[in-house]
């Protein structure tokens, strides 16, 4: 009896740490994008953000994630990224859909709060954050992500 317990502990401390917040099931892309200044002075505003969509074009020395990047200020008024793949599809093509705060999935419905800066789910099936950029840079007259 006391061995079931010990194994019915260790298999829910797995589940509880299968998908931390260093971790995603996005895998690593090569990201270098700079906003322009239009862009960066869009992006004073708090909740505002900045999308690179693989569907547009842009510099050539521009790379992209692995589903897109977005740049955005949060509700304390930091600048963030994330990658715009969506983390339950875990596919390029599905990117996600953002009407600030949210980024959210058309394909599998699931939502993602970037109020803080962090991307954790808050509707749908997925369990896992967005993938997140910390490599930012703000010059005072563009922004730069890479990774």
């Amino acid at each position: 009896m006391n061995r079931m317990r010990i194994v019915v502990l260790i298999y829910f401390c797995i589940l509880l740490t299968a998908c931390r917040n260093d971790e995603s099931s996005i895998p690593e892309a090569e990201v270098y994008v700079r906003t322009t200044y239009s862009e960066y002075m869009n992006l004073m505003r708090v909740n505002s953000c900045v999308i690179y969509s693989k569907d547009d074009t842009y510099p050539s020395n521009f790379k992209l994630g692995y589903g897109g990047v977005i740049i955005f200020r949060d509700l304390e008024g930091l600048v963030r990224s994330c990658d715009l793949a969506c983390p339950y599809e875990a596919l390029p093509g599905f990117k996600l859909e953002v009407e600030m705060p949210f980024a959210f999935c058309l394909e599998c419905g699931s939502r993602f709060d970037l109020s803080y800066g962090v991307g954790n789910p808050v509707g749908g099936p997925a369990e896992c954050g967005m993938k997140i950029y910390n490599k930012i840079r703000d010059t005072g007259e563009y922004i730069m992500v890479t990774n």
